[in-house]
């Protein structure tokens, strides 16, 4: 029996190690085929338990419920609907006394139950409620013994002790290999996070904006844009409020860019008090037209330093087309000179080539 209950185990915790194998390639892989592809591991696990079965006293029990219970929980509706149909239509085809027993009560009642109770509760969280929702599983899955089979009571006396601990251990024991699985992809999620933005504003980092806009524009079929922008006398901010006041602007600044921002725009801080904009338009003028937009509603902000003190502050911007024989280093720098040009002029304007053209034209 306990070679039996281990070997149940032994062919989850396989599954899982597949399921892990194959999450690590779910970039590479469409949401269909990814979808496709969980639904047959999971079926194969369950199917393959089908032939392992654990025997009490006479009667034959596995752990099949415990992966669909947790394929309910982490992946949903449609992934564990279709797990449950190729599973049951395999044990129906596999034939037996307890067939359809095993089918209704095994699976589906359980896994159901599991799917309405997380849909509404969306809860599975502290140890008491595992314990419930494992519990109640095992209960629909189990108790039927009663009335199914001669003697039933006594039969349900008899192994649920073994069972329940055994269900229970096995289903514990998952989790936390599931758990583990999750949190390791939570902090490599952090870590990469932390590694492509910037710390204070939250914005993209200079070297992974680059890399971004680098691979986008390759597939754009609109024209490229890049801005620098600046803002405005921002060491007398310094100077006047503290550093720790220009740090708040700095936050409050990429806040604006975040929500302002156009689904053709991609904001980095590229240094100090410096952003770098990469946009796609038709046009140079609509691409002035978003940059004036986000410049406007800049200037039309009141900054808070303190309760006791707000200002408004301004920003300059320089953009440059990015053409197609250009390199990304040569457009920074003509929008930085656009940007250079706009402060001469007595900054909280925009400049690009159309205004540097009409003017010496």
């Amino acid at each position: 029996m306990v070679q039996s209950i281990l070997s149940n185990l032994a062919i989850i915790l396989l599954g899982h190690l597949f399921m892990s194998m194959l999450l690590s390639q779910s970039n590479r892989l469409s949401k269909q085929v990814l979808s496709i592809c969980i639904v047959l591991l999971f079926s194969t696990v369950i199917i393959s338990m089908f032939y392992l079965p654990i025997e009490i006293d006479g009667y034959k029990f596995d752990l099949r419920l415990i992966p669909l219970i947790f394929l309910a929980i982490f992946r949903g509706w449609k992934i564990t609907l279709s797990t449950l149909i190729i599973v049951c239509t395999w044990r129906y085809f596999m034939g037996g006394v307890g067939a359809l027993p095993g089918i209704l009560a095994g699976m589906v009642g359980p896994t159901l139950f599991v799917l309405f109770f997380y849909a509404l509760t969306k809860r599975f969280n502290n140890l008491y409620e595992k314990i419930f929702v494992l519990t109640v599983c095992w209960l629909i899955s189990d108790f039927p013994i009663v009335f199914i089979v001669p003697n039933g009571w006594e039969v349900f006396k008899n192994i649920f002790l073994i069972r329940y601990t055994s269900f229970l251990a096995v289903a514990f024991t998952y989790y936390s290999f599931i758990k583990a699985e999750y949190n390791k992809a939570y902090y490599k999620k952090q870590l990469e996070w932390m590694a492509w933005h910037d710390q204070l504003t939250n914005l993209l980092n200079r070297r992974k904006f680059i890399e971004l806009i680098e691979a986008k524009r390759s597939t754009s079929i609109k024209n490229s844009y890049i801005a620098m922008i600046d803002i405005d006398h921002f060491k007398k901010i310094n100077d006047t409020y503290g550093h720790i006041a220009g740090d708040h602007v700095l936050i409050e600044l990429a806040s604006i860019f975040n929500k302002e921002k156009e689904n053709n725009m991609m904001i980095a801080r590229y240094g100090g008090e410096e952003f770098i904009v990469y946009l796609e338009a038709a046009t140079l003028e609509e691409a002035i037209l978003s940059l004036e937009q986000l410049r406007q509603h800049v200037h039309n902000t009141s900054f808070e330093i303190d309760p006791a003190h707000h200002i408004h502050i301004s920003i300059s911007i320089g953009l440059a087309k990015w053409e197609k024989d250009y390199l990304l280093q040569e457009v920074i720098d003509t929008a930085d000179q656009h940007l250079y040009i706009a402060k001469e002029r007595g900054r909280n304007q925009l400049i690009s080539s159309y205004h540097v053209d009409f003017v010496y034209s």
